[in-house]
């Protein structure tokens, strides 16, 4: 099976590796920013989506790819993989937060005591 292994991919097959799950990462930045979620450097951010989303997916492309999916199946899921993996990040962030804003309540309400 020489198309699986990546070390014979053609320069398309390469594009399409990284490019579709680098777009599931602008399209999850671009669903923040239509909300409204967006942050002071926003720019930044985009670029953090286009990585984390272009690892991940990079990374199901690969896996599926590997266990003998068509290139069309392992795009498509790379890009899903890699929307879902900046979503991921997202509710991991916000718990984050949640858990510090509590703790600062708690040390404001005993400071104030």
């Amino acid at each position: 099976m020489v198309e699986r292994d990546p070390n014979t991919w053609t320069w398309g097959t390469w594009a399409l590796a990284i490019l579709i799950p680098v777009a599931g990462g602008i399209v999850s930045w671009y669903q923040k920013a239509k909300r409204g979620h967006t942050r002071v450097f926003n720019v930044i951010e985009l670029f953090f989506e286009m990585f984390v989303s272009g690892f991940v997916g990079f990374v199901v492309f690969l896996g599926l790819n590997g266990l003998g999916y068509d290139l069309g199946v392992c795009a498509a899921a790379g890009g899903i993989g890699g929307h879902m993996g900046t979503r991921l990040l997202t509710l991991v962030e916000q718990w984050f937060e949640r858990i510090a804003s509590a703790k600062v309540k708690r040390v404001e309400d005993s400071a104030q005591e």
